[in-house]
């Protein structure tokens, strides 16, 4: 009989224990250290585009402004207070080589703002509805924008207040406070005064907020949190009556109308952002899981949330991605690896494979807040420090994941968070651009023009010129010379010293203050637009081509005639920033470059050609050269396009273009020398000679040490510099 207890006893425990571990996610268990199925996305901190931001709470004066700030009796002391902690803050998110912000504009029914609809919040005076003495939207905008930072403009959609008491409820009672004016909408949830969202002309209200933002300031983003419906348990918020009032029979349960609420609010709202102004961008930040999938969610996460967006902020945000509602979506991953509940690369690989195609960006809410305040071990200390190591380099090597942002921002002035805060400094030691949205419009601005470089004792000072209205900033990138820059590659980081937001002067200006060498460095400039496409760069060095990384120092002379050229599009490089200008020009090169020059172009569907023609890049300008007579085979039809091209023949083929086209120059120059006078001259080929004395006799071969070298090969910068002298008179 007590065999049989025991035995019985034995298979509830396991039983039990079984049921536990059902629970559990499989990768808690699968390995010894969870983060190991992760690994292979974990190689590299480097990322030439990547989000990084941080939340800028305004709540309870958690980040801005202070709480000392606002109780500040002189207005005008209290003005320059409240300006002076943003600075600051923005200067700290360029230390810690951010790009973007996300600024809480209106985080209890009240404004940040210029606002017709909702009161002054008490977060900048300590009063609802008093003016604080300046606009401090626009004057973040104006900040963060002269530090080239992105911001985004926080709402929280229902809070009307943080309390319920009664001093509380009476600082409410203030003009255009909607607790005030529309006292029927407000319903208590989580100890908070909110709107019902089940109510149609609540959800218009929402929406006027946003879009007077959208209208009036120049943001770069709207951005939504997770508080929708915002419960401490389902039916808290007391509802069932607006379900009666406006579900007209098209849902039968209060789930799936409230879900509808908040659908509604998103798609409305998306529709009238893009259209007013389809640049800025419409995000949201929801709480990190959709559904559980042991939930009943069978496209849900292996998670084990306690409050998931579908079922309990009736937020289907998952619906939201699929039908590309939004432009970007920040699941607030606050978790570890070894979470047991939600590990860290569990959720973060769901929402990759939910954005995976879809016109949506994903970002990472990351929660700096909990380093040295938490009880997961891995949010502890040197734990913590490794713990975000992992995670930036797992959104880095994701690729769906775009970017990360931190909350909240004072904990990058907390002492006991310095650790992981100066590690993040060394994670993001290098630049990064925001991530384009293709999307979303916009395109490249032209280049920029007219580099210049000048040495200072204190750094260098480069200048250039763009006049293009779409520009919005610059990225200034440095190298060693003979170095090539690949703008397009995640390396490219490596390089990218600054990024400079455009100035209303016509030459704009940038000072390397870390460097002052500027015979061994070479800068590369482009142009950026607001959302973030590249120009091509324009190149400035010492004796340095503005087009080609190989033409420099050692081929000063031909620098002005290659960039001349090149920006009329004569000639062209061989790719990766390179012209080569040393390399021996080939015939067919050379026939394209001397017709480009004379505006001949290729004509189709000729059937006579040099045997050797192919149905290469050169064909059809072999074919027309041909037709026109301006080139001639070397025996049985061939041309040897592939073949270098000497001095001699360049000059024949120019010489005949001329005579074709009737620009044969006389001799213009008594002084030149006389074609007699040089010593090779019986090295020339026959059919040579003429257009060789025709061209020393007008000055523009000058020979080189008595030498006309007719038998040399012909270089690209040769070949340049010839034409050029050609257009130019500059013989």
């Amino acid at each position: 009989m007590l065999n049989r207890i025991n035995l019985k006893r034995n298979i509830v425990f396991i039983v039990a224990i079984a049921l536990i571990l059902l629970e559990l996610p499989i990768s808690v268990f699968a390995t010894s250290n969870p983060w190991e199925p992760y690994k292979e996305y974990m190689k590299s901190s480097i990322a030439k585009r990547h989000l990084r931001g941080a939340w800028i709470s305004t709540t309870l004066n958690l980040d801005w402004p202070s709480k000392e700030t606002i109780n500040i009796l002189d207005d005008n002391e209290r003005v320059e207070k409240t300006k002076d902690e943003l600075i600051k803050i923005l200067d700290k998110a360029v230390e810690m080589n951010m790009n973007a912000v996300f600024l809480q504009v209106s985080p209890e029914g009240d404004a940040f703002y210029q606002s017709e609809i909702v009161p002054w919040s008490r977060y900048l005076t300590g009063t609802f509805g008093k003016d604080p003495g300046f606009d401090p939207l626009a004057f973040a905008i104006e900040e963060a924008h002269k530090r080239n930072l992105e911001i985004h403009a926080w709402f929280n959609p229902y809070r009307v207040s943080m309390y319920t008491d009664n001093a509380t409820k009476e600082s409410l009672n203030v003009e255009k406070s909607v607790y005030k004016e529309h006292p029927d909408w407000i319903r208590t949830a989580h100890s908070r005064l909110v709107v019902d969202p089940g109510i149609p002309e609540a959800r218009e209200w929402v929406k006027r907020r946003v879009m007077e933002v959208v209208e009036n300031y120049d943001v770069d983003g709207i951005h939504f949190d997770d508080y929708f419906y915002h419960e401490a348990y389902k039916g808290e918020l007391d509802d069932k009556e607006t379900y009666k009032k406006y579900n007209s029979g098209e849902f039968s349960n209060i789930e799936d109308w409230r879900r509808n609420n908040t659908y509604l609010l998103i798609k409305e709202l998306s529709s009238e952002i893009r259209n007013t102004k389809p640049w800025i961008k419409f995000g949201i930040s929801p709480a990190a899981v959709w559904g559980n999938k042991k939930d009943g969610h069978p496209s849900g996460s292996n998670t084990s949330a306690g409050v998931p967006n579908y079922d309990r902020s009736f937020a289907d945000t998952k619906k939201w991605v699929e039908e590309e509602l939004i432009d970007y979506i920040a699941p607030q991953v606050y978790f570890s690896f070894a979470n047991p509940y939600v590990p860290y690369g569990e959720i973060v690989s769901w929402w990759s494979n939910v954005v995976k195609g879809k016109n949506v960006h994903l970002y990472i809410g990351q929660a700096l807040y909990k380093v040295n305040n938490d009880n997961d071990k891995y949010f502890k200390n040197k734990n913590a420090v490794e713990e975000f190591i992992r995670q930036h380099k797992f959104n880095i090597g994701k690729p769906e994941v775009m970017g990360s942002i931190m909350f909240r921002f004072k904990n990058f002035f907390d002492l006991d968070k310095q650790d992981v805060v100066n590690k993040l400094k060394d994670l993001w030691s290098t630049k990064a651009l925001v991530p384009i949205m293709e999307w979303k419009g916009g395109k490249a601005p032209q280049s920029p023009v007219e580099g210049k470089i000048e040495s200072l004792s204190h750094g260098n000072r480069l200048s250039w010129i763009n006049k293009d209205e779409n520009t919005a900033y610059f990225a200034i990138y440095r190298t060693s010379k003979g170095n090539v820059i690949d703008i397009n590659s995640s390396t490219s980081a490596l390089e990218l010293i600054a990024t400079v937001r455009k100035s209303n002067n016509d030459v704009q200006e940038f000072i390397d203050r870390t460097s002052n060498n500027i015979d061994d460095v070479i800068y590369v400039v482009t142009a950026l637009d607001r959302l973030h496409h590249e120009s091509k760069e324009l190149i400035i060095g010492k004796e340095q081509s503005n087009y080609f990384y190989d033409v420099n120092k050692g081929q000063a002379w031909a620098i002005e005639a290659i960039d001349n050229l090149y920006e009329r599009n004569i000639i062209k490089g061989v790719g990766n920033g390179k012209f080569e200008p040393k390399r021996n020009i080939t015939r067919a090169d050379f026939l394209i470059m001397v017709m480009n020059f004379y505006g001949i172009e290729p004509e189709d569907n000729i059937s006579d050609n040099f045997s050797d023609a192919g149905n290469k890049y050169y064909t059809k300008y072999l074919a027309t050269a041909k037709k026109l007579g301006l080139i001639y085979g070397v025996g049985d039809n061939l041309y040897l396009p592939e073949k270098n091209m000497t001095r001699q023949d360049m000059f024949v083929i120019l010489y005949r273009i001329q005579n074709i086209l009737g620009k044969l120059k006389e001799n213009i120059n008594e002084g030149n020398k006389k074609f007699e006078n040089f010593n090779d001259i019986d090295e020339i080929d026959e059919y040579a000679v003429e257009a060789l004395k025709s061209f020393v006799n007008t000055g523009i071969v000058q020979g080189d040490g008595g030498k006309l070298k007719p038998k040399a090969m012909a270089t690209r910068a040769e070949t340049a510099q010839v034409l050029y002298n050609i257009d130019t008179g500059a013989y």
